[in-house]
């Protein structure tokens, strides 16, 4: 075959080099394919780009974010890789040591971002942290002892030391690229089994479309693998090397799509059962004494009204009932939720003093009820937040009837706010 630009001055330089050293051919067919896969390579980059300054432009922290960090390494790598491989087959850069050792060091980057890129979106959804540590560093050390042992190998043989390191790297090549095929597979079958057992048959059914698409998406990432190594069959090695860059920013590309895809279902609304406003919040299970000559300026903080109606209790509550006679102190009564009420552990701490007006019809109600009602469409929260609002309870309660008293404290008479002739 034609040999593409032939140069004499094109031979090898620097230290390691031996006297043997014999340049590999570089073909018109070679070039060809090396420029398609370049283009392909240079288009797969301006995506990845776009994709990762949106998520870099979404993080809050992208300079302390490690998943951001990751992507831009990888895709700089990669790019690097791949012009620096491709300057090579058009002659532009010589062979040598530091040639050689740069690819390599692109590559090592590369294989070992993207698997913790794909270990990042695993430790998102797995619960146990220890575990996805464990899988990070377990990862990490396999991959760098494969990197160690090419470095070892794939060197020398490029250089042409000597025709055992040359077979043995043909050999161990293919190995390690499978390696890589087998632990990327395993990686994302246990992201798809971690989905399916801790969210979908937990009834996170939103998980449905992610479990699919990542399904479908893992074959495209697991034929680029194998892509890889089919390409070793080409003769030139550099044209094989050539495909690495492809295969590994179409690799991130799915990874980032998948980010995007995880943040959209996992920030996703959940739609809400029932209606939300008429939920009952109700006090603490203690029934702690609450002292009766508490300030004028008592109230209590709390994220909806507790209203206060008489003749809510019957006879069984008298001993509370002579309790609160005494005016001595009274105590916090508990009620237990009934239904679908909720109970929340909160602590109310109030005033508590006879009111004539209550006890007129019936001696033994103790007069007091908690209750849900909505005033002014406002929470308590809001209410406590100002003094302006405030003002706006106070004349919300006088508005109201006597057996209706906001637990707001206001200067009266009795304490629960003023009662009307």
């Amino acid at each position: 075959m034609r040999e593409f630009n032939p140069d004499p001055n094109f031979v090898a330089w620097g230290p390691f080099i031996p006297a043997w050293y014999k340049n590999q051919a570089v073909t018109v067919v070679d070039i060809t394919i090396a420029s398609v896969v370049f283009g392909l390579t240079i288009l797969a980059a301006f995506l990845a780009l776009y994709l990762a300054y949106g998520q870099s432009k979404a993080s809050r922290s992208p300079l302390r974010s490690t998943y951001v960090w990751l992507i831009w390494l990888e895709l700089l790598a990669s790019f690097l890789m791949g012009i620096e491989c491709y300057l090579h087959l058009l002659k532009l850069i010589r062979p040598s040591f530091a040639f050689y050792f740069t690819i390599l060091f692109w590559w090592c980057i590369q294989v070992q971002l993207l698997l913790q890129i794909i270990i990042n979106r695993i430790r998102v959804i797995v619960p146990d942290r220890r575990r996805s540590k464990h899988i990070m560093i377990g990862t990490a050390v396999i991959v760098t002892a494969i990197n160690i042992s090419v470095f070892n190998i794939w060197i020398p043989a490029r250089l042409q030391t000597n025709h055992t390191y040359i077979r043995v790297n043909e050999i161990w090549d293919r190995i390690e690229k499978v390696v890589y095929l087998i632990i990327d597979a395993a990686l994302n079958w246990y992201f798809l089994k971690t989905v399916k057992e801790n969210l979908i048959n937990n009834g996170l059914q939103k998980y449905n479309k992610l479990l699919i698409f990542n399904q479908r998406i893992i074959v495209v990432s697991l034929l680029m693998d194998v892509m890889i190594i089919a390409a070793m069959s080409i003769p030139n090695s550099f044209v094989y090397i050539q495909f690495h860059p492809l295969a590994y920013i179409i690799k991130l590309n799915i990874e980032m799509v998948m980010a995007n895809l995880i943040k959209r279902i996992a920030v996703s609304k959940s739609r809400r059962m029932g209606n939300a406003s008429i939920i009952e919040e109700f006090a603490s299970s203690s029934n702690k004494s609450s002292s009766a000559n508490t300030g004028p300026g008592t109230h209590v903080r709390r994220s909806s009204y507790i209203e206060l109606s008489a003749k809510m209790f019957s006879g069984k509550h008298k001993d509370s009932t002579s309790n609160s006679k005494g005016g001595g102190g009274g105590r916090a009564i508990s009620f237990a939720p009934t239904g679908t009420q909720i109970k929340k552990t909160e602590e109310i701490t109030v005033r508590s003093e006879p009111n004539p007006e209550f006890l007129k019809g019936d001696e033994d109600a103790v007069g007091l009820a908690v209750s849900e009602r909505e005033i002014a469409n406002k929470s308590l929260d809001d209410v406590t937040e100002s003094a302006e609002s405030m003002k706006s309870v106070e004349r919300q309660r006088r508005e109201d009837s006597d057996d209706e008293a906001v637990l707001v404290s206001g200067k009266s008479k009795y304490g629960w706010g003023r009662s009307r002739d």
